[in-house]
């Protein structure tokens, strides 16, 4: 009780923003439905702007300029391991393709960057950036195997590598959450000034820049 006392409204916001996403990946999962995947991006998205909206958050709109940017550049991370290595394959896309992507799958990003740019922040005012980037960047390395063991029996998408596996999730993709959740924290932690919105369309682009560059490293070293 004394920690939920503490939380402000944003905080909430966040954390029950997390606890749908992880919901919707469920029922996913239970349902055999991989449009669960973007119906709970949308409705997450959603609640984040709205919450903004509400709240008036000036670190919320950051991190919502923030999010977008990087969302819509993994893209081209995406088309890369779709078209041209052939190790991503998508079994549905949501009723249209952005490249190669379902259509949910930059907003599904949009609002990880948002929740995860937040966190890095929060944490970042009691403990050293490094600190949080370190604790961001395991944490990152502990949700494929959350996503991609509930996206198999969803039919969302799968993985066609020779390379080492962990039932559904191969290694690579491990490492490169890592990667990624460690460009969205240090992007966060660097560039966050309230309302200088020139930062956060920068902090964007060196995240979609990071996401690309993991994914393609750690693939060519373990996929």
């Amino acid at each position: 009780m004394k920690l939920l006392r503490a939380l402000n409204v944003e905080d909430r916001l966040v954390i029950g923003s997390m606890v749908v996403t992880m919901g919707g990946v469920v029922l996913g999962a239970l349902l055999s439905e991989p449009r669960s995947f973007g119906i709970t991006a949308l409705i997450v998205i959603t609640m984040l702007i709205a919450g903004w909206r509400v709240t008036r958050s000036s670190r919320l709109a950051w991190l919502l300029l923030f999010g977008l940017v990087a969302g819509v550049l993994e893209l081209w991370a995406d088309w890369v391991h779709v078209t041209y290595f052939g190790s991503l394959v998508y079994t549905d896309y949501f009723g249209f393709r952005l490249l190669a992507s379902p259509l949910y799958m930059p907003v599904g990003w949009w609002l990880t960057v948002v929740q995860f740019g937040y966190l890095g922040l929060r944490l970042g005012e009691r403990w050293s950036q490094w600190k949080v980037v370190g604790l961001i960047t395991l944490l990152g390395m502990s949700l494929p195997p959350w996503y991609e063991e509930f996206a198999a029996p969803a039919r969302a998408w799968y993985y066609a590598t020779s390379g080492p596996m962990l039932s559904h999730t191969p290694v690579w993709i491990i490492f490169t959450y890592g990667g990624c959740m460690f460009a969205i924290a240090t992007m966060a932690l660097v560039f966050y000034r309230p309302r200088e919105w020139g930062r956060a369309v920068l902090a964007g682009i060196f995240t979609g820049a990071g996401i690309m560059f993991s994914g393609v490293v750690w693939f060519s070293l373990l996929g």
